[in-house]
């Protein structure tokens, strides 16, 4: 009665009987799970996992389908995990709060008649590894949505608020933890490393504007190759190390040790498709000026490998900084625009360098200088007219150049000076970028919709399409067996009365039986044809056209099928074993000759389609029907764990993440 109670709702009636029970007979097993039913129907799942553990002690645990029901709907991570085979296990995701203190389950014995599926998911769930598959199978047991988000929700800890150091290596943790951006995880690295590295500032501008040059002069030493075609330029990133050394790194990731006596060989005996596996080769060199700033040296926009002129554009991402090296010949061309002006679009500051004025007069550097600036606007923060190779001789005869003294003061106010606000503009925009890439990722691995309302709608069409049908063939195969039965009546009385004696018996031969038996099977067999027929095209006109929904439909299709064969076979022996022989040896001889009479006879020991096909088919469709709708309940259920799954992996992380960043954005440097 309390568990009638429990399912009619009236819950409060129902707990109060069967504590009412286990108080007067506490060790009763069926006042137990009679409390434990109760208690779960309101929701009171600790206090049900209670009286499980309390069955369990006794030594009749309740079905295991139940206990993980009862543990999920307490979001009790460690009664789920002693469930598992091997039971007991330590929770393999902890979390605050979690856990209420509830008496632990008995583990599973793993008994022989359990869904090894079950067992699976709840040892690799205890073993602290579950698949998604895993979480699936053990989401058709949670009691509700509450249940289903503590199953799917992972140990990732939310980003921290306000710190941009936490905040990269928690995006870092995040990619390598989700499967579906693993592929961003290199970059996020990336750009928790480069945070504590020095300025990065990237030289940039169209090819043979002077840019390795103008490296040399600002390092004060012969740091970047000179000389070097555009068919074999690679982006060179220069770095302070104690020793020289430097790497060649691939675009597949792949580096391998160069000399750093080599480098200068290496980069101008290039053949072009060497440099076209090339990524960069990073230089470590012991010059002072790299302790405060690494150097990008690229091979220029106008690059003739579009693999390199990619990885530039790359760096004019990743730069803390760039430096625009001028050409004064050609400076200000529109290429060169669309590049500043996508480096303005990424917040990015710009000096610009107007080289090789030492190939020009005084007043046209003037007026470049002033075109320039006119041009480019506040695409760039200032122009400085500037030789290379005149800082380079007047630093080798320790000479002061004026203008490599203006550009030094020009990267100090705008750089050095601010290099850590630089620094944190980086790295921000870095995870703003690889924000957008993981919600690109998540929206692409988003789980396939599912309407469960459609398929329970298809379904109960199908069923009633297939009961109606079935109905209407009771009586449809009645009439034509009738109407069998009737015609053979008929040939009977033709062939037998010409042998009639006036007062004797009436007389058939062997022939007349097999006449009989064949033309009794034709016309059964001929019969079942139809209502085969009927029932195939009823289920094909009620049929849903999703592919998904194909499965289902030719499950129907071979149950008729297979009840129809089998009645078949069933009439066939019937006729042949029984019923003709019968009726020539027994029957006949004492009928008038009168097709009723016959008729009757021959229909007294015909085979029954109520009792023999169907009463069986209506039965297995029964059967049939009810796995369908709990197939489509599963398949619901599934489709809102893999929700979870997402939500809770990809979604809920990623809006933390871009509210993190927002908060930042707001926050003091």
């Amino acid at each position: 009665l309390a568990r009638r109670l429990a399912r009619i709702g009236r819950v409060g009636e129902a707990i109060a009987m069967a504590e009412a029970c286990v108080a007067d007979t506490p060790d009763d097993g069926t006042c137990l799970s009679a409390l434990r039913d109760s208690y779960a129907a309101a929701a009171r799942w600790n206090d049900a996992l209670r009286i499980a553990a309390r069955e369990a002690q006794l030594g009749a645990p309740a079905p295991l389908a139940v206990r993980v029901t009862l543990a999920l709907g307490a979001e009790d991570r460690d009664a789920l995990a002693a469930l598992a085979p091997d039971g007991p296990h330590p929770s393999p995701l902890p979390q605050a709060g979690e856990g209420t203190g509830s008496a632990p389950l008995s583990p599973s014995s793993a008994p022989a008649d359990e869904d090894p599926t079950l067992l699976a998911a709840l040892a690799a769930y205890a073993a602290g590894h579950p698949t998604d598959a895993d979480l699936v199978r053990l989401g058709r047991l949670a009691p509700g949505a509450a249940a289903r988000d503590f199953l799917v929700r992972g140990p990732m800890p939310p980003p921290p608020a306000g710190e941009l150091a936490g905040l990269l290596t928690w995006s870092y943790d995040l990619c390598t933890n989700t499967p579906s951006l693993v592929g961003l995880a290199a970059g996020a690295g990336h750009a928790a490393e480069a945070l504590d590295r020095p300025l990065l500032v990237a030289v940039m501008g169209e090819f043979n504007a002077g840019k390795s040059s103008f490296v040399n002069a600002l390092c004060g030493a012969n740091v970047a190759p000179t000389g070097v075609t555009p068919t074999t330029a690679t982006v060179n990133v220069l770095r302070y190390g104690a020793e020289a050394a430097a790497r060649v790194v691939g675009h597949d990731g792949g580096t391998r040790p160069l000399p750093a006596a080599d480098v200068a060989r290496f980069l101008t005996g290039l053949r072009a498709e060497e440099a076209r596996a090339i990524r960069m080769v990073e230089i470590f060199l012991p010059v002072e000026a790299l302790r405060r700033v690494e150097i990008v040296d690229t091979p220029g926009l106008n690059s003739i490998l579009p693999e390199h002129e990619r990885v530039t554009r790359d760096f004019l991402q990743e730069a803390d900084a760039i430096v625009w090296v001028f050409a004064i010949g050609q400076a200000a061309k529109a290429t060169e625009k669309a590049a500043l002006r996508h480096a303005h679009g990424a917040g990015k500051r710009v000096v610009g360098v107007l080289n090789k004025v030492d190939r020009a007069e005084p007043a046209e550097i003037a007026a470049v200088t002033e075109h320039v600036t006119a041009s480019l606007g506040d695409l760039v923060d200032i122009i400085i007219p500037f030789s290379a190779t005149r800082a380079t001789a007047a630093l080798a005869a320790n000479k002061t150049d004026p203008a490599f003294a203006a550009l030094t003061t020009a990267l100090d106010e705008r750089f050095f000076k601010q290099a850590r606000a630089l620094k944190r503009a980086t790295a921000i925009s870095a995870l703003r970028r690889l924000l957008a890439s993981a919600r690109a990722a998540a929206e692409g691995g988003l789980p396939p919709g599912y309407d469960a309302a459609g398929a329970r709608a298809g379904l109960a069409r199908l069923e009633q399409a297939v009961r109606g049908a079935l109905d209407g063939e009771r009586i449809a195969l009645r009439a034509r067996m009738d109407e069998t039965y009737r015609r053979a009546a008929l040939e009977v009385r033709e062939f037998v009365r010409p042998r009639s004696w006036l007062f004797g018996e009436h007389r058939a031969s062997a022939a007349d039986e097999a006449f009989l038996a064949e033309l009794l099977e034709d016309s059964v067999e001929g019969a079942l044809a139809r209502t085969r027929a009927t029932l195939l095209a009823a289920l094909a006109d009620a049929a849903p056209a999703a592919a998904s929904q194909q499965p289902i439909v030719a499950r129907i299709d071979q149950a008729v099928a297979r009840a129809i064969d089998q009645f078949l076979a069933y009439a066939r022996g019937v006729i042949d074993g029984g019923a003709v022989p019968d009726f020539f040896r027994h029957q006949l001889p004492r009928l008038r000759l009168e097709v009723g009479a016959i008729r009757d006879a021959l229909v007294r020991r015909a085979p029954d389609p109520e009792q023999a096909l169907f009463t069986p088919l209506r039965r297995e469709l029964d059967a049939l029907f009810d796995g369908l709708a709990d197939a489509l309940a599963d398949a619901d259920t599934d489709a809102q764990t893999r929700a979870a799954l997402h939500a809770a992996r990809l979604a809920r992380p990623l809006d933390a993440l871009a509210q993190a960043l927002d908060a930042l954005d707001h926050s003091p440097g």
